[in-house]
Parts: structure tokens; sequence; C-alpha cells
């Protein structure tokens, strides 16, 4: 079979030109990008992730832990609000009871905190009071016994090793002539020696041995008494105003010791 152009033969040779013309002189777009899969140069995707928003910074929240201390302010204000709030409205029923409720709390809390306390103690005897110092009646009496005998102890070293009492007095004072007898009669119980110093010139008879101040012991207050010792010519004050024997002997074994503690 034979082939017959629809065209003839110059009709073709000239449409030839024509097209390899017009394709050479249309305008040919260059893609931006390398070419690559389909949605990779669709411009319309583009132009939308341009156009999508940044997400948001996500919030942060910081918690603040108040401190034990700033804990117990807290609530000390707002229990004093709460009272102050139903002292005010003193008619408002639900205002005395939220009070007595928060009163309920706290007791509640100072009951479990004590029995904290007591197991704390169990666990570590040592920080018990009562391991050295007894509260039952017989123990107790017989540890007061042993406290007094060391404070007597007290009163006879300083004494054996020279110290003795001045006991500086207005002998026109009340206060003075009271308290007179039983300085000397501590100082005759204990074996210290005790020597009556006048600051007005009149001398109190229940003291055993008297001198006139004339100016040589001074005192902010009187009576005074005053531990001395001649051999050294130390002076420390013991007591001032109305003492008690057994305070006094207290006021020895502090001298004694220094002023240690006693717990």
């Amino acid at each position: 079979m034979t082939l017959t152009p629809s065209l003839p033969f110059g009709a073709l040779f000239f449409t030839t030109p024509l097209l390899v013309m017009a394709i050479l002189t249309s305008p040919v777009t260059r893609a931006e990008q390398p070419p690559g899969w389909k949605w990779y140069n669709d411009p319309l995707l583009i132009k939308e992730k341009a156009l999508t928003p940044p997400p948001p910074t996500p919030s942060v929240t910081v918690t603040r832990t108040l401190s034990p201390t700033q804990q117990m302010q807290w609530f000390h204000r707002y229990h004093d609000d709460t009272k102050n709030d139903a002292l005010i409205n003193k008619d408002d029923v639900k205002k005395a009871e939220k009070l007595m409720l928060l009163n309920q709390f706290a007791y509640n809390m100072s009951s479990d905190f004590g029995m904290t306390f007591q197991k704390a103690l169990l666990m570590n005897p040592d920080l018990s009071y009562t391991k050295d110092r007894p509260t039952e009646q017989a123990a107790r009496s017989t540890y007061l016994q042993m406290e007094r005998e060391k404070k007597i102890r007290a009163v006879r070293q300083l004494a054996g090793s020279g110290w003795g009492l001045f006991f500086v007095y207005e002998g026109a004072s009340p206060m003075a002539e009271k308290l007179a007898p039983s300085v000397q009669q501590f100082a005759d119980a204990h074996g210290i020696e005790v020597l009556g110093i006048s600051l007005d010139g009149t001398q109190l008879a229940s003291i055993h041995q008297n001198r006139d101040n004339s100016n040589h012991i001074q005192v902010p207050f009187s009576p005074a008494l005053v531990l001395v010792n001649p051999n050294t010519q130390e002076m420390k004050p013991l007591a001032y105003g109305f003492i008690a024997q057994e305070d006094l002997l207290g006021r020895f074994l502090n001298v004694a010791t220094d002023f240690a503690p006693d717990f």
C-alpha cells in the first residue's frame, strides 16, 4: 500500500522551518529548583508552606515552693485574718465555724508533732531531759539531794582555796537587817567566813564581824554578797538583794564551775 501525504511536499517543506522557528522563539520557563518529585516543585505547596505561621512558643510555668518559715508565716496570717473576720462579723455563724475548724486543724497538727517528738526521744534518749533529771517523785528527791550536796562541795572547795564573803549593806536598811541573819547562818553551816561591810556606819549585830566601808568597796546595789580572796586580791560578785540560802548555794556552784551550763 502506498501512503499519500495529505499535504504537498512543498507545503511540508515550507511548514517545517516555521515549526522550528516557533519552537525556538517560544518562551521557556526554567525551574528555580532542580527537578524532583511532583510535590517538590509544586508552587502552590511552596506558597502555602511559606504562609504557614510558626508554632507558638510553649508557655513555661514556674512552680515556686515556699520555705517552711514562709509557709508558717502564711498560715499565721491566714489564721489571723480568719479570726479577725469572725470577730468583726460576730453574728455570722459560718465565719465562726470556719475559725473553729481552723483551730481544730492547728490543734491536730500540734498533737501529731507531740507524738513525733516523743518518738524521737525514744530513738535518741540522749535528748531526753529526764535521762539525768528524773521526774518520778522518789527518784527526784534523791536527785535533788545529790544536786544539793554538789553545791555544798562547791562552797567548801572555794572556802578551802582561801575565798570568803563580804556582806556589803546599809545598816539602816530593813532589807539588809532581814537578810543579815540568813547570811551568817549560811556561812556557819558551810564553813566559809563572812565579814560585814557597813556603807552607812551602822553595823548589824547579827553579823559576827563588821567593818565600816570607808569607800574601800564600791557596789552598784546593796545589800550585796561578794566573794573575796585575800591571797589573790580577787573579788567576784555573788548576789544582790534578798536571796534564799538554796539559791545562794547555786551561785557558789556557778562561780566554782565558771558558770558552766548544767544541761
